[in-house]
Formats: structure tokens, sequence, C-alpha cells
């Protein structure tokens, strides 16, 4: 086991982060948490953290180390992230293999379902509370910066959650900078990976990270960074009313049968644009699309344009209009209760 080091700075923002992530989100004596850890600086500190924090408040904490075997040398890697957890402490780490097809969805995002995928099974496996994961301040602005640039509306600007909306993942870390988790390893005498994907510029967020930033920070002054972070907890905010009302308009607008939804044409059209388009939104998820904005465009149409047009066929769904209602209906097998 590692010997404890004396407390730095670095080492105090990040363990404080921890503990007021889990006062605010209910985690109490006797709960099970998963670190999701890649060996990177800002994963190993969240593990480090949060296994000082969980001895002073009797929570188990468990690690999982998951290996994409996307880059040469990978096992090796995942491998010597298990021993790195290990000498710091935890007595349970796994290191769990996925099989990554990008299909129509591209590597990264296929990486990343995979991923959670096996961060959820373990999580299972253990009865855990949350899933905690590393990402940090400078990681939220990556995301709101890309969000902006790919004009993906509020809920893309908005980044990522501390909680995450499905209640599964905790990102205590949001907070605070990369440079800091990598002053945390450095003060802790803490070996961590450099991932070489992380300078390379055919990533989009990597160009963000090394290419953009720092010209913004550059011309516009410092504090780029905090303020894209400061963006995101502001829409969010602004998300999460309009989501409850979102909500609420559905249940009167909508009717559910096994593969259909049922909108009303005449509540539907007195809703505010922005709680109408979240309900169309919604009503395509729950039929198993994955909407754009063009999506939900095409099905408003049939409201506030509409001239007998014939019926919309988008990805998984079908869309018609038939009198004072518009009916979507999913093309897909859906499972029981989907609706």
């Amino acid at each position: 086991m590692v010997a404890r080091p004396r407390l730095t700075p670095a080492m105090a923002d990040v363990r404080r982060a921890i503990r007021e992530a889990w006062e605010s989100y209910g985690v109490e004596e006797g709960d099970t948490l998963v670190i999701a850890c890649s060996g990177g600086a800002d994963s190993l500190a969240l593990a480090a953290g949060a296994l000082f924090e969980g001895k002073r408040a009797k929570v188990n904490v468990v690690s999982v180390v998951v290996n994409h075997n996307l880059q040469k040398g990978s096992k090796k890697i995942a491998e010597q992230a298990q021993t790195t957890l290990i000498e710091l402490g935890f007595e349970t780490v796994e290191v769990v293999e996925v099989k990554v097809i990008s299909g129509s969805l591209g590597m990264e995002a296929a990486a990343r379902n995979a991923r959670y995928g096996a961060i959820d099974d373990f999580a299972s496996r253990y009865g855990a509370k949350f899933s905690m994961l590393g990402h940090t301040l400078d990681d939220q602005a990556e995301t709101v910066l890309l969000g902006l640039a790919r004009g993906s509306g509020p809920k893309s600007i908005a980044g990522m959650s501390a909680l995450s909306a499905d209640g599964k993942y905790l990102r205590p870390l949001l907070g605070i900078r990369r440079e800091t988790t990598v002053a945390f390893c450095v003060d802790s005498g803490i070996k961590y990976w450099q991932d070489p994907q992380n300078l390379d510029t055919k990533f989009s967020r990597v160009k963000a990270r090394l290419n953009v930033l720092p010209v913004l920070e550059k011309e516009l002054g410092p504090g780029i960074a905090s303020a894209l972070a400061r963006t995101a907890e502001i829409l969010q905010e602004d998300n999460a009313y309009l989501d409850a009302q979102a909500d609420i308009a559905f249940h009167v607008c909508a009717k559910t049968t096994n593969n259909s939804v049922v909108l009303d044409v005449e509540e539907l059209f007195q809703l505010a644009p922005a709680i109408r388009n979240r309900v169309i939104h919604n009503a395509l998820v729950l039929l198993g699309a994955e909407p754009s904005k063009t999506h939900v465009d095409s099905v408003t149409s049939l409201l506030t344009n509409w001239h007998g047009q014939k019926p919309l066929t988008l990805p998984a769904v079908r869309v018609v209009r038939t009198g004072q209602e518009i009916t979507l209906k999913s093309t897909k097998t859906l499972k029981p209760g989907a609706c």
C-alpha cells in the first residue's frame, strides 16, 4: 500500500468535491459506490479521493477498469490501472473487456455505449448506489463548446450533470480543473497513464482542447473554461424546468398504446414552442427513435403547416395526421410496457 502523503491543496480540493457530492446526493454509511477508472489522472484522482473519503464515511468503494481493446497494448494498460488501484488500497477491482462495433454510430459513440454498459453491469452485480465518473470542469467546457459549434441546442450546451438524469452516474469533479487532478496524482505519488489519443486532433474534442480553447483564452482573457461550465449550470436549471413542464403537457396531449403515441392537435397547438418541441421529442424517444431537430420540426409541420401531407417516415417512427390527431407509430419491435 502506498504511504499516505502530506495533504496538499490539490488533494484537499478533490476530496472536498467528493465529500460534498456525497452529501448532496444522499450517499450514506454502508452504501457501495463504483469508480470507473481508465488509469488516467482524472479517474485515479477520483479513485484515491473516494477511497480516502469512503474509509471515513464507512462507504464501500469498488472499481472497474474497462478495456475497449481499441489501442495497441490496451490490455497491459488496463492491468496496470488495476495494479495501481490495488496499491492504493482497493480490495475489489475488476478489469472488464468489451467488444466495440462501430456500425452507424461511429467508433467514439460505440465505445462509449460499450463502456457504460460494462459499468452498469458491474454496478448491478455489486448493488452500487452510484457509479462515479472522473469528468472535470475542462471536460464540461469542451462539451459546451462542441455543442455550440454544432448548433445542438440547449440540452447539448447544458453539458453533463453532476448526477445523470437516470440517477446512475455521479460526477463529483465537474468543478475541478484537469490541472488539479494531475497535481493530485503527482502530490500523491500516483503514476497515471497519458492516453496518446488525447493528443490526436482527428477527434473533435481534442481539437477543442488543444487548438480552440487556448486561442479563446489568449484572445478573450482567462477564465473561458469556467465561463463555459457556468453556462452549462445555468442551462441545466432552465432545462429542468422546461422538461418538467413538458412532462405535464405530454400527459395532457398524448395517449399511448403498446407501439404508438397519439397527440391531440388542439392541445398541442396551444403549447409554447419550447414545450411543444419537447413533447414531440419525448414521443419520438418513447417509440425508440433518436430524434434530431429536423425530425421534430418535420412532425411540427403537420401541426403548424397542415395541408394534407402524406405520412412522414422517420427513423424508427411513422407519423400521420388524421383530422385532429397526429399518430406516431413505431416501426421497431418495442419491449412490453415501453409506451
